[in-house]
């Protein structure tokens, strides 16, 4: 009944019929939603510790922090690491660079001078922006800044958007609260579409159109262990695991890739992404 509600009522005008009250719900979702504490840690290596690896940056809000699951290693990407490490058989190297609460602004202005180069990175930003009414037009702009900076620093590295999650679906959010997020996160996610086609060897995760509430951690709003590791999965489908090593294509022989990766005299392993735009 809800969903059909939520479904035959949405739209612009209909949103700011419902932005007074949504704020003062928005408001009180904060003082009583519980404030997870963040797991323990930024980095880690998946894989043997004597060979070169691949690196890989997590950059965004609380989901680089971990927020939702109990230890690091089950992040999303600490888990994105493991998986890819079972694809390709090369060890990785990841590390979070994240702030709770943090909008896309944030991210670019505080979280990303952290960032160092990398072959992978993951970008997780939006939702505080939905949560926060930040306009679509400013959430577009700061996320095309976000991507330009991160090929600045690794030219040829495949950066991953994380998407926006159906925030109707989350527990923790009420109507008409989740009605004025959902046509916002509409909107959010179009004008980010269009900024990543703008964008080379970026690719654009797309969650489901509804979420069970099995997926959140006990405040209803953040990913729990299980569910870092699906949106993992789909991130991973999102990378062929197509290498050039040297300026060459590496096999697909798990073997030849250790090979090429521990070879010397310029052997940097870089990404290539397909398809996309390259």
């Amino acid at each position: 009944m809800e969903a059909s509600r939520l479904s035959l009522r949405s739209g612009p005008m209909y949103e700011r019929l419902l932005l007074p009250v949504a704020i003062l719900q928005g408001l009180w979702l904060l003082y009583r939603t519980p404030t997870l504490p963040a797991p323990v840690g930024d980095s880690g290596r998946v894989g043997p510790g004597y060979v070169p690896a691949l690196k890989l940056a997590g950059v965004g809000d609380s989901i680089m922090v971990g927020t939702g699951v109990r230890e690091q290693c089950h992040s999303l990407t600490a888990t994105y690491a493991r998986l890819l490490h079972g694809r390709l058989g090369c060890s990785v190297d990841w590390r979070v660079h994240g702030r709770n609460g943090a909008t896309s602004a944030q991210v670019l202005a505080e979280v990303l001078p952290m960032v160092q180069r990398s072959h992978v990175y993951i970008v997780s930003c939006g939702v505080n922006d939905a949560t926060h009414h930040v306009p679509v037009d400013e959430f577009a702009r700061n996320l095309g800044a976000i991507l330009d900076e991160l090929r600045g620093k690794s030219p040829r590295a495949a950066i991953l958007y994380g998407g926006l999650p159906p925030l109707e679906t989350f527990p923790a959010l009420r109507w008409p609260l989740k009605a004025v997020l959902a046509e916002r996160v509409r909107q959010m996610r179009a004008a980010a579409a269009e900024v990543i086609e703008r964008h080379r060897r970026v690719f654009h995760f797309q969650f489901p159109p509804a979420m069970s509430p099995e997926h959140f951690a006990s405040d209803g709003f953040h990913p729990h262990e299980q569910s870092c590791e699906q949106w993992a999965s789909g991130l991973l489908a999102l990378w062929p695991p197509t290498l050039e090593v040297g300026g060459r294509r590496a096999s697909s022989d798990r073997r030849e890739r250790k090979r090429a990766l521990g070879s010397g005299g310029g052997g940097q392993m870089l990404p290539v992404v397909q398809p996309g735009r390259d």
